[in-house]
């Protein structure tokens, strides 16, 4: 859990609201200096994943977030369709902290990834979800063929899926470099775009819990080789 989302809900909001307000101080300068020279307007670049993260646990509490594991949310969420989305610089920091860069945080990352697909699955089986919401996401959560093993369908991306990858460069080299331990580059003009349907969710759920045990299995001996117990 995001140790952000503990705290008593009256704080939350007064920090949020706060974070949302310091948020958009640097675009209000951008937008003021850019007036009178359209070049400023390029730091709107800088500015992404500021407000990235200055954005992020108001967008939770309003619901444009919603979080299905600490590290796996869906934006927009709705009965229709479910885009789902890697936690951001916010959940990394309150998340993913205490984990190590390289294999531990890839790992554990993943972890998060299978916990939010049972999640959905979850709400799927109890008529939160209806069985026909369209599921779709990134290829970075796993790779094709395990895609492929779980029912999801790899499609190209659109114009704007790429642009908005080409966007949140800055935030996605960082995340990436600590996953792999050293900086590291991703190869975000090769992405791809996989979609599932509930109802074919929820048949692979057998398929995605052994997925989730195996990683479990991984992860509690990456545990104890690293910290020698």
């Amino acid at each position: 859990m995001n140790d952000f989302y503990l705290q008593p809900k009256i704080f939350q909001w007064i920090k949020a609201i706060i974070l949302l307000l310091v948020g958009f101080l640097p675009a209000l300068v951008i937008i003021e200096l850019g007036h009178s020279l359209p070049i400023y307007y390029l730091l709107f670049i800088i500015f992404v994943p500021v407000g990235q993260f200055a954005f992020t646990p108001f967008f939770r509490l309003i619901g444009v977030y919603n979080y299905y594991s600490p590290m796996l949310l869906g934006y927009m969420a709705n009965n229709h369709q479910i885009d789902l989305h890697s936690g951001g610089s916010f959940d990394y920091l309150f998340v993913m902290r205490k984990y190590r860069a390289g294999i531990e945080i890839r790992t554990k990352l993943l972890l998060y990834h299978i916990e939010g697909l049972i999640k959905i699955i979850q709400l799927i089986e109890n008529k939160s979800i209806p069985e026909s919401v369209n599921i779709v996401g990134t290829s970075y959560f796993f790779n094709n063929r395990t895609l492929s093993k779980i029912g999801f369908e790899i499609v190209k991306p659109s114009l704007f899926y790429r642009l908005n990858l080409f966007i949140n460069f800055i935030d996605l080299i960082w995340m990436y470099s600590l996953s792999q331990g050293k900086l590291s580059i991703p190869k975000l003009w090769n992405a791809k775009k996989a979609s599932i349907s509930g109802a074919k969710l929820v048949e692979s759920k057998m398929v995605v819990e052994n997925l989730y045990d195996k990683m479990k299995r991984r992860t509690t001996t990456l545990y104890r080789e690293t910290y020698k117990i």
